[in-house]
């Protein structure tokens, strides 16, 4: 079995998820994992594929890239990868929550401050509400701190940039099962 990462995105329109998933049908091929939404007005979606072994990868790629043409899409990809195992997936341990006045770096400020204390961000989700002269970005992560970083130190590495930056800052365990 080998795993392909298709990704397609376009002006959203019904019927991209149908001919997208029935290239994949088509070609015996399986979602084994996927995240689709609407991002600035674009479906997009990403998708993790199990595909035989005997998968003729350039008719694969060329009935996706019709689908892209006649559906008018931006993008479409497909790319081998290396198959990684659901053992020692990490399931996240906390949410934290960002907003203020958008402005340039909130993502990578936030992000690097977490990445320099050795977390894992598992999922992120971020908007831009409402234009106008001063628009509200609003983010969302899962994350997954390492075991030696309590909940006190993380809200604290994370505080010092949210203050440097004029936002309003929320870490919270998610609760177990």
């Amino acid at each position: 079995m080998l795993q392909l990462a298709v990704s397609a995105v376009g002006r959203d329109r019904p019927g991209i998820v149908a001919a997208v998933t029935g290239v994949l049908v088509a070609h015996g091929a399986d979602i084994a994992d996927a995240q689709m939404g609407v991002l600035s007005g674009r479906f997009t979606m990403m998708l993790i594929v199990d595909a035989p072994d005997d998968l003729d990868e350039g008719a694969f790629l060329g009935d996706l890239l019709e689908i892209g043409r006649d559906l008018g899409l931006d993008v479409v990809s497909a790319n081998r990868i290396d198959p990684v195992h659901a053992t020692g997936v990490l399931e996240p341990t906390h949410v934290v929550t960002v907003s203020g006045v958008d402005h340039p770096g909130i993502v990578h400020a936030i992000t690097h401050q977490l990445a320099r204390h050795g977390v894992n961000v598992t999922d992120l989700q971020t908007r831009r509400l409402a234009d106008g002269d001063d628009p509200l970005h609003a983010m969302m992560l899962e994350v997954v701190p390492p075991a030696d970083l309590d909940l006190e130190q993380l809200r604290d590495a994370l505080s010092t940039v949210a203050g440097e930056r004029e936002l309003d800052l929320s870490v919270r365990p998610i609760p177990a099962d």
